[in-house]
């Protein structure tokens, strides 16, 4: 592991990596040194043992396993099987957004085939589905013959020596990459007038989707869970381990965010209806982003994990309005401290007032139960006359 890398301050403040445990942060982090200029490296538990961890003899290779589980889990590090010896790789997501590389090498180790649509989500989700060439938002399920879905487009095109490897690609509308495929090379890219009518869309979606959280403030949803992206690929994770592995569209867990269908699908017809997840996101930011630094992506990600752990639709909408009154970050913590203070609030009409409410502290208790026990000798009394 030859090469410098660097570790930035806000890596030790990331909440994701906050709650995982710390051989998995620190397995992170050898990821940079392992991993090539282009963020790629092998994914085996012997050779992570032998290179992360050769003298923790407590940590067999099923531990190193599950520690490598917990990074493709949460979408840090993607495992892929690629080259033509099927070698067991992976790419670290977000390698060039940690590292600033001078310098670069070209990269040696063979990169996922971008005709794999995980591979295209992938970058779709590195570079926060939003096309790289216009910059507008892609949609996040393929819709029935519309020419913004997702593709990948080549920064030096194949044709002119480009190469799939994760710095040559980037997530793109169709229209946008045909549209600069067609161009001169070097020539100014303009978006094509085919994106008018997606903005036109976006903006009628977000309009009624700030309406209906006024109207309704949400109430609860009868809409599945999504399937978890992340999820799926822990799985192929797996099957690498045993020697199993294959690409392919495989069920995960019914986590966020929310994929894209598969080519091989059956695509959805464009209702302009979006996931709930996505229209609460832009209530929360129309009412309380001016004057917060709030992180569209961030705030999505929490609704979408915490709908998928069965929360009811109204209570996290609530809650989203305590922390955005508190001008709060919205993480996962201090979404329970919220859903804590709603409860205790909701509760409160069921708790019986003592008696003695002049006092404070602990002499209230005792006065109160004081007073209650008294009531029963009373009755007592009356009952002995």
């Amino acid at each position: 592991m030859p090469r410098i890398r660097t570790v930035k301050p806000e890596f030790w403040e990331d909440e994701l990596l906050g709650v995982m445990p710390r051989d998995a942060r620190l397995l992170f982090i050898a990821t940079f040194n392992m991993a090539d200029d282009e963020g790629i490296l092998r994914w085996t538990p012997a050779y992570i043992k032998a290179q992360a961890f050769m003298y923790d003899d407590d940590l067999t290779l099923k531990d190193v396993d599950q520690l490598m589980r917990c990074l493709t889990d949460t979408g840090l590090v993607f495992p892929y099987v690629g080259g033509v010896a099927r070698q067991q790789m992976a790419v670290v997501v977000n390698f060039r957004k940690h590292q600033r590389i001078n310098r670069p090498q070209k990269g040696k180790l063979p990169p996922p085939s971008v005709g794999a649509w995980q591979v295209r989500e992938m970058y779709a989700r590195r570079d926060g589905w939003t096309c790289q060439l216009c910059g507008g938002e892609i949609p996040r399920r393929i819709v029935a013959n519309d020419d913004h879905n997702l593709v990948v487009d080549h920064i030096r095109p194949v044709v002119a020596g480009g190469t799939d490897h994760p710095s040559n690609v980037r997530a793109a509308h169709q229209v946008c990459e045909r549209s600069r495929r067609g161009a001169p090379e070097g020539e100014e890219f303009f978006p094509p007038a085919g994106l008018i009518g997606l903005e036109d869309s976006l903006n009628d979606s977000v309009n009624r989707s700030v309406n209906d959280s006024v109207n309704d403030s949400y109430a609860p949803s009868t809409s599945q869970p999504s399937m978890d992206t992340d999820s799926e690929f822990s799985s192929l994770n797996h099957s690498l381990m045993e020697g199993k592995g294959r690409e392919g569209n495989r069920e995960g867990k019914g986590t966020p965010p929310t994929p894209r269908q598969s080519s091989g699908s059956p695509t959805v017809a464009q209702t302009g209806e979006r996931a709930i997840e996505d229209r609460m996101t832009d209530a929360f930011l129309e009412r309380y982003r001016a004057g917060n630094a709030y992180s569209q992506r961030q705030v999505r990600k929490v609704i979408a994990d915490t709908l998928a752990n069965g929360t009811d639709s109204g209570e996290l909408w609530k809650a989203l309005e305590r922390l955005g009154s508190l001008s709060k970050p919205v993480s996962a913590g201090t979404l329970q401290f919220a859903f804590s203070e709603i409860r205790q609030a909701q509760n409160a009409s069921n708790v019986i007032a003592l008696p003695g409410q002049q006092l404070t502290g602990t002499d209230t208790t005792v006065a109160g139960w004081g007073a209650v026990a008294d009531s029963f000798d009373s009755f007592d009394t009356e009952d002995t006359a």
